[in-house]
């Protein structure tokens, strides 16, 4: 919700509207979506304590970029094997979610939100 109403403002409120202005939007708004959702994750879901200003918030964050990047693209490649198989593409796009958000969740879990002297093989966040 949020990547759709800063698309909308930046393109219909604040004027970006040719196509490649439009791209420059999507790019913008999905990163600041991706931060936020980084910023939700880190306040309520792990409710991890790591300090804003440090090096370890960084490498969360970075990580976090690449956990989530991975579930895209497990997204794209799940897509045409479904498609392949005869799924609808509503029922393959809601696959496609549902399977993105898990590997972001486990992967977050085990390597984002995780002190990495207390990680073990196959272990998220100790206790």
């Amino acid at each position: 919700m949020l990547n759709l109403a800063l698309v909308y403002t930046g393109v219909d409120v604040l004027g970006f509207d040719s196509g490649l202005q439009q791209n420059y939007v999507n790019v913008v708004t999905m990163e600041v979506s991706l931060v936020y959702s980084f910023l939700v994750y880190k306040a309520f879901v792990w409710r991890d304590d790591t300090p804003y200003a440090s090096r370890a918030f960084l490498q969360q964050l970075s990580l976090y970029h690449l956990s989530a990047g991975s579930s895209v693209l497990a997204r794209i490649l799940l897509f045409p094997l479904l498609q392949v198989a005869g799924v609808h593409y509503l029922l393959n796009v809601a696959v496609g979610i549902v399977a993105g958000a898990a590997i972001n969740y486990v992967l977050s879990d085990r390597y984002v939100f995780t002190d990495p002297g207390k990680r073990s093989p196959g272990k998220g966040k100790s206790a």
